[in-house]
Parts: structure tokens; C-alpha cells; sequence
């Protein structure tokens, strides 16, 4: 595909998915303000990324593999701090369902297609990342309709729901740091990928396995209260 129009694309594509994910926090009880909020951060990271990258920035540092590993890391650590650091936004995203995270994971198919369409990545990466990002959305896709047939099966739902794309990560994550970072430039427009949403993904996995915890509790509490 023609850069430019991949580009367009792709920015289109990750601007759908902020919205999607605004939608989902809405539903979960955000408010104006903090919807703005988190809007006009989307907003500002996705300008920095596409700005960085068209500069020319990662190649520039001289350390690719580390610059391109800390823009990955870094937006991870300042949500999570800022989730659990101010309770409102913590308690929204507690309430986010798991029907929800596998709905936003769903998204993961299609930036897997594009990977077949980025110029600049090794072929055999293309279809690495591209298969499993397909792998890692198909795996949330029938984990939704399992847990949709069977509402009491949650814990099975996010085993499922999650594995795939968890996988996914830890295989293109280590290759693509150690393996693709080492001889080529980090400056294509392919890495808005990465830089924006594969956070987010990171995030989506994060909470959804957080709920396990709550689940757990919530059936030691039904066994506790059935034993009295």
C-alpha cells in the first residue's frame, strides 16, 4: 500500500478505536470532564507519536531499542499511576465489564490486517504480528459469544478472551525489540501502532485479568454465606 494512503489509513483507524474506547468509558459511568480529559490526551499522544516518528526521532537517539521500548513502557506507567492515583477514574474503570474489554479486543484483527499492508517490515514479521494480532482478536471474539451463551462462566470467558492476545505480545514485543529494531529504522509510520494502541491493549489485559481477582472474592464471600 502507498504510505501516504497507509498513513491516512492507519490514523483513521486508531482515531475509531479512541472513540470506542471513550464510548466504553462513558457506558461505564465517566463524565463530561473526564471524557474530555481523556480525549484531548489521545489527541496530544497520537500527535506525538506521528510527530516523533515523521522527524525521524528513534533513529536519531542512536538507540532505537531502548527509545522505541520506553515510548511503548512509559505511556503504560503514567495511565496506571494516574488510573490508580485518582479514585474516580479508578472506579470507572472497575466498572468496565469483560464483555467490554473483549469488545475493544476485538479491534486487534484489524490492525493484524494491517500489517500485510505496512512497507518497511520484514516479511516474516509482517505475517508474525499480522497472525497474531488476527489470532489474539478472533480468541476475544469467540470468548464474547461463549460468555454471552454462558454468563456464569466469566472466569473462563477472560482465561480465553485474553490468552491469545497476551501471547501475542510477549512473541512480536521480544521480536520486534530484539530482532527488527536491531537492523532497521524505527522510523516508519507502521509504529503508531505500537506506540498508540499496543498501550492500550497492554492496559485492556491488565483490567481484564484484574476482574479474576474479583471474582474469586465474590465466590469465597457466595461460599462463606451458603456455609452459614
Amino acid at each position: 500500500m502507498n504510505e501516504t494512503l497507509f498513513s491516512i489509513t492507519l490514523i483513521i483507524i486508531e482515531i475509531i478505536f479512541s472513540l470506542m474506547v471513550l464510548k466504553a468509558l462513558s457506558n461505564a459511568g465517566a463524565k463530561k470532564t473526564i471524557l474530555t480529559v481523556v480525549a484531548v490526551i489521545f489527541l496530544l499522544w497520537l500527535f506525538t507519536d506521528y510527530t516523533l516518528i515523521l522527524n525521524g526521532f528513534f533513529s536519531a537517539t542512536g538507540v532505537p531499542r531502548i527509545a522505541f521500548t520506553a515510548a511503548v513502557i512509559l505511556p503504560i506507567v503514567i495511565m496506571l499511576v494516574a488510573i490508580y492515583s485518582y479514585r474516580p477514574l479508578r472506579r470507572i474503570v472497575e466498572a468496565m465489564s469483560t464483555e467490554t474489554f473483549l469488545l475493544l479486543q476485538h479491534m486487534r484483527s484489524v490492525f493484524g490486517v494491517l500489517f500485510f499492508f505496512a512497507a518497511g517490515l520484514p516479511i516474516w514479521f509482517q505475517y508474525l504480528g499480522g497472525l497474531g494480532d488476527i489470532a489474539a482478536g478472533m480468541g476475544a471474539f469467540f470468548a464474547l459469544n461463549y460468555l454471552r451463551k454462558n454468563p456464569d462462566k466469566e472466569r473462563q470467558a477472560i482465561l480465553v478472551g485474553n490468552f491469545a492476545g497476551i501471547l501475542d505480545f510477549i512473541i512480536v514485543i521480544n521480536f520486534g525489540v530484539l530482532v527488527v529494531l536491531k537492523d532497521h529504522s524505527a522510523d516508519i509510520m507502521f509504529n503508531l501502532i505500537p506506540l498508540y494502541v499496543v498501550p492500550l491493549f497492554i492496559l485492556f489485559h491488565i483490567f481484564s485479568l484484574l476482574k479474576l481477582n474479583k471474582l474469586r472474592a465474590g465466590l469465597s464471600n457466595a461460599s462463606l454465606s451458603g456455609g452459614v
